[in-house]
């Protein structure tokens, strides 16, 4: 794949695509070749590219490598030490006898193209068009013990098609050799995941045939939790705590030891909502098997709850496990409420609860009756302790609810209320844009009722001739991303991506630009400093609407890199490549003057001279530039003939 590239806003990738794309997304840990992994949904089912890392070696190069591996005893089965007859089926798994293997340098530099590109394609034709794509909370740097070890080997991902099911995809991480890629078996492999025949180890589990929803699901997330002989934690709110908009932990019947201990049995949570009814929200608990495999067996809704109205947003907390926040889901309704809730039963038998439920501001500039502000999208934050909320207007806030964001410096105690701790604009021009423009239909339907004079006539033929007013904003597209940085030291080190129609701006550190506005210290205004936004206002899709925006893990001293979904094209806003430092070549040593030289090839220099040289040689051998600009490498030759 190669795309057109545009030299605005850094760097445009722009990737034409020959079918319609739903949703894309980036995995959050990287390829064991060092590859960025994208995976985005089409109408026909899904693709996996992966971006950057090594490049495959020639085959010519592979095969030679395999028959001295095998000359030399190496073999498939000699690589598995272990006692256990399930460990020795889950390595002979992952093993392959046409591994992928990769160059050991990185990609070399092209002046002509210096950006990242795709070094392989993996098509899923799955017959159905995937809609919605999620993936599980994971750290940048996966540590053992901290996650099942599918994670270690494979991408875990829920998403939901056009047939109103749910499907959950584990797949190797490793990209396919291209050898692997021709062959005709793995055609096979593509059109018989559900039969769970693989050759990378696929496996895709349907969740449909009456344990679902009856119309096409809105969105779809994703977690990890885990079960243990020393039980789990209830966290269930306290009545005085609830009025102020603050969540508290207390231990129910049963506790989880926040100590990973060693007999878990880890478990992936997919929740799903649809518009059935007034709204239907369903969560399935799908066990991994040794931690390794996807468990097939037939899985009903573990949560059914009843929603008031339907959602627009769904999403698990980024806290990962074994925190008490982990297994807390939030809904935004587009009416302006965002709700809280908690899988983890309080008590036997229970279906989870609801927790908090909290309200936009209303709308003061609409001359119809007062109605609180819709919502465009909704995010967890600081590891589940805070909740970033988009509304139409394109304002975004914060609800602090568990007191974690930072305070001013003269504060003794900070009350906790329902109301924004913090809110921003993504655009200075969206503050002074009134969320209801059109009122047209308003007065139309008053001057029906007049009755018919000159004056209401001519009313009538302004209305008829004038140009179309404003849509109203309720037509306008948004969303959050929100990523955490690969080596933020911090919990709470979030970037920020947040877009609204055209607009789109990165927060590279949240919570710094958050200190930044509460203590009044740094620029909130400049773009790309490390506290203010950087602002992407060049964003060129052809005439495509923009229909979903997605961040890329980043670190703290890199460009933050942007992908961009349109209608039938991706695009990647990053930074150009920086140009390798060549090596130095063999440092020739400069003399002062060619005087100096005639008189050290004649041999008449005085010690002042000598002094002189060997004083330039000195300085020169530190400074490169001055080395080079110098006299030639046959002059200092003849000097280290001397």
């Amino acid at each position: 794949m190669r795309p057109s590239v545009r030299f605005q806003d850094g760097l445009q990738l722009c990737y034409d695509l020959p079918h319609l794309i739903h949703t894309s997304k980036v995995y959050p840990v990287a390829a064991p070749n060092g590859a960025t992994i994208i995976v985005y949904g089409h109408e026909q089912g899904l693709r996996i590219l992966w971006r950057g890392g090594r490049h495959f070696k020639s085959h010519a190069t592979e095969k030679h490598e395999k028959t001295a591996g095998k000359a030399n005893g190496a073999s498939k089965e000699a690589v598995i030490i272990s006692d256990d007859e399930n460990e020795q089926a889950v390595d002979a798994e992952w093993l392959d006898e046409d591994a992928a293997l990769f160059e050991e340098n990185g990609v070399e530099y092209n002046p002509e193209a210096p950006y990242e590109p795709i070094v392989q394609v993996l098509d899923l034709a799955l017959g159905v068009g995937v809609l919605h794509l999620a993936f599980p909370a994971l750290s940048p740097h996966l540590h053992p013990g901290s996650h099942p070890q599918i994670l270690q080997k494979k991408i875990v991902c829920a998403f939901a098609c056009a047939d109103s099911s749910i499907r959950v995809l584990s797949i190797s991480l490793m990209p396919p050799s291209p050898q692997k890629l021709h062959n005709v078996a793995l055609k096979q492999t593509v059109n018989n995941l559900t039969a769970g025949k693989s050759e990378f180890g696929e496996r895709m589990i349907i969740l449909a045939n009456g344990t679902t929803h009856q119309s096409i699901p809105r969105g779809v997330s994703v977690t990890l939790t885990a079960d243990s002989s020393e039980g789990e934690t209830s966290v269930v709110p306290e009545v005085d705590s609830m009025s102020r908009g603050v969540l508290t932990q207390r231990k129910g019947s049963r506790s989880r030891s926040r100590s990973q201990p060693k007999d878990q049995n880890w478990d992936l949570l997919v929740a799903s909502h649809s518009a059935d009814l007034t709204g239907l929200l369903l969560v399935h608990r799908i066990s991994l098997v040794s931690g390794v495999q996807l468990s097939s067996t037939l899985h009903v809704p573990w949560r059914v709850q009843r929603l008031a109205a339907p959602a627009v947003a769904l999403g698990f907390s980024s806290a990962l496990h074994p925190a008490p926040q982990h297994c807390r889901l939030l809904l935004a309704e587009e009416r302006g409420a965002v709700r809280i809730f908690d899988c983890l039963p309080q008590s036997a038998g229970a279906q989870g609860s609801w927790l908090l439920s909290l309200y936009t501001e209303f709308d003061t500039s609409s001359s119809l009756a007062p109605q609180r502000k819709s919502v465009l999208d909704a995010h967890w934050i600081f590891g589940g302790k805070a909740i970033l909320v988009l509304q139409q207007d394109g304002k975004w806030s914060v609800w602090d609810v568990e007191n974690a964001g930072p305070k001013p410096r003269d504060a003794v105690k900070t009350q906790q209320h329902p109301d924004f701790s913090t809110e921003g604009w993504i655009s200075d021009s969206l503050k002074s844009k009134p969320l209801h423009t059109s009122t047209s239909a308003k007065d139309d339907s008053r001057s029906r009722l007049a009755p018919m004079t000159p004056g209401t006539r001519k009313m009538r033929q302004n209305a008829l001739f004038a140009p179309p007013s404003p849509q109203a904003s309720g037509l306008s597209r948004g969303g959050i991303s929100v990523c955490t940085n690969a080596d933020g030291a911090r919990p709470e080190a979030d970037s920020v991506l947040l877009w609204h129609d055209t607009t789109l701006i990165v927060i590279r550190d949240f919570y710094q630009h958050w200190q930044s506005k509460v203590r009044g210290s740094g620029n909130l205004f400049s773009n790309g400093t490390q506290t203010g936004p950087k602002v992407f206002s060049n964003i060129q899709l052809g005439g495509e609407a923009c229909c979903q925006v997605s961040l890329f893990p980043t670190k703290r001293d890199h460009e933050p890199e942007v992908l961009v979904t349109g209608e039938r094209r991706l695009l990647i806003v990053t930074s150009p490549l920086e140009t390798p430092q060549s090596p130095a070549a063999v440092p020739p040593r400069p003399l002062v003057s060619i005087t100096d030289q005639q008189l050290l090839a004649q041999g008449d220099l005085d010690l002042h001279g000598m002094d002189r040289v060997l004083a330039h040689m000195s300085n020169s051998h530190n400074n490169p530039t001055l080395r080079s600009r110098t006299y030639s490498y046959g002059q200092a030759k003849d000097l280290m003939e001397f």
